[in-house]
């Protein structure tokens, strides 16, 4: 039986765990154009609404927002360079609608550069998320299903591949780069990106990446911090992005002979989705909306308890700075109390024996995925009586309990494609 494997690259994708990605862009200076024109980025007003000249971030310190990831854990960070307003935070060359228009840092400042730097200072990986499909400074929403090969558009393509080639030449290696709603394919009028990725950043994670690409990842299919239960690693679409026709559930459950290892991403903003922007941007007087640490541990349990990573978002305000540091400090306190130290490991084995009973919080169950995902099924046995069953471990598998005293846990295999390797059981 076929099963895919994963590259190195996505193998070591799956012990980042969790991440961050980071928000700055113009809209949360006119919060008013999303209630006067809904989907503002489908006109032109980003042009005359938000001159970079009118912003004054103060207290604009990329260090200390990767600082506040560093405190909470993330071993990656990825930051939004260009979001659906087509404000870029480096000194683009393509046009003239980015920081280095504004007078942050007499304005000479390079948000990105700066960024990559803090990354290295507190040993993040560092990403860049750019938006290929929504451009408001182009009057550019792939949602409307545009004459993809129009002059019009093909002129925004060439806008687009040179962009992205500035970020992945100029600023050393990315460990991710990310694609919001993926990249509408070369053959249909879509940039061409597969060859400057191979080029310049040919080891990058890419979420949502060319489908001709090697190391994709898939979205989970919702922005809730929430991966199925059983979130296989692969997938039989023919491609990362994902386009709307299929199902948002499917999306995020993969299939277990996939032919493709393009494990699923759960990305979710740190404040609910009734904030501003569905959560994603930040507003004043919205602290009462900010996810409480106990929900974040239950979004991490659910996401990267369930083979996936967990990507959470940071609301960077008006003034530039990462205002909820509390809220991500408590959140990474929670994790370290939670899973710091178990109470028993078995490395390799498939049993624990304890020398009396105790209660068991959370059983946590790691597959070697190096040749692939190989336990189809598996049952969690306590002092031989079957507690729990289900399919999919891969990467790491959380079980939360609620009430179960036991001597002894016991993982058994019931369903497998090929041999099954384990890393570890653990008990927590």
């Amino acid at each position: 039986m076929y099963v895919a494997k994963p590259t190195k690259q996505q193998l070591e994708w799956h012990e980042m765990e969790l991440g961050v990605i980071i928000h700055y862009c113009l809209d949360i200076y006119r919060p008013d154009l999303l209630k006067e024109a809904g989907d503002w980025y489908k006109t032109d007003m980003v042009r005359t609404a938000i001159a970079p000249s009118t912003i004054h971030p103060t207290k604009l310190d990329p260090e200390q927002w990767v600082r506040s990831a560093w405190e909470l854990g993330a071993k990656y960070a990825v930051l939004v360079t260009n979001h659906c307003t087509g404000f870029s935070l480096w000194n683009t060359k393509v046009n003239d609608f980015s920081i280095s228009y504004t007078d942050w840092r007499g304005g000479g400042g390079d948000i990105c550069r700066e960024f990559i730097d803090a990354c290295k200072k507190y040993g993040l990986k560092p990403g860049f998320y750019y938006s290929t499909g929504c451009n408001g400074y182009y009057n550019i929403n792939d949602n409307l299903r545009w004459d993809y090969k129009s002059d019009y558009y093909q002129e925004y393509v060439k806008n687009v591949e040179a962009q992205v080639t500035e970020l992945w030449t100029e600023y050393g290696d990315l460990f991710e780069i990310w694609f919001d709603g993926g990249i509408i394919p070369v053959e249909q009028g879509g940039p061409n990106l597969t060859p400057i990725l191979n080029k310049y950043q040919s080891n990058a994670i890419c979420f949502q990446g060319p489908r001709d690409y090697t190391h994709n990842v898939r979205w989970v299919g919702n922005e809730d911090g929430l991966a199925p239960e059983n979130c296989w690693a692969t997938t039989n679409a023919g491609q990362a992005r994902y386009d709307g026709t299929t199902p948002d559930e499917k999306a995020g459950e993969g299939d277990p002979d996939g032919i493709y290892y393009w494990p699923a991403e759960t990305d979710m903003p740190n404040r609910t989705h009734a904030a501003f922007g569905g959560g994603w941007g930040w507003q004043e007087n919205e602290e009462h909306l900010l996810y409480t640490p106990e929900q974040l541990l239950d979004c991490y349990i659910r996401s990267v308890g369930r083979n996936s990573n967990l990507l959470l978002g940071m609301a960077i305000s008006k003034d530039g700075d990462f205002q909820d540091e509390e809220q991500f400090k408590a959140f990474g306190k929670l994790i370290k109390e939670t899973f710091g130290k178990p109470v028993a490991v078995n490395e390799g084995g498939y049993c624990i024996d304890l020398a009396e009973k105790q209660k068991i919080n959370y059983v946590v169950i790691r597959e070697d995925i190096t040749d692939g995902q190989h336990i189809r099924g598996f049952k969690i046995m306590a002092d031989g009586e079957c507690v729990y069953e289900s399919k999919c471990v891969g990467h790491k598998r959380i079980v939360a309990f609620e009430n179960i005293e036991a001597k002894s846990i016991e993982l058994v295999v019931t369903q497998n494609a090929g041999d099954v390797k384990l890393r570890d059981i653990a008990i927590y």
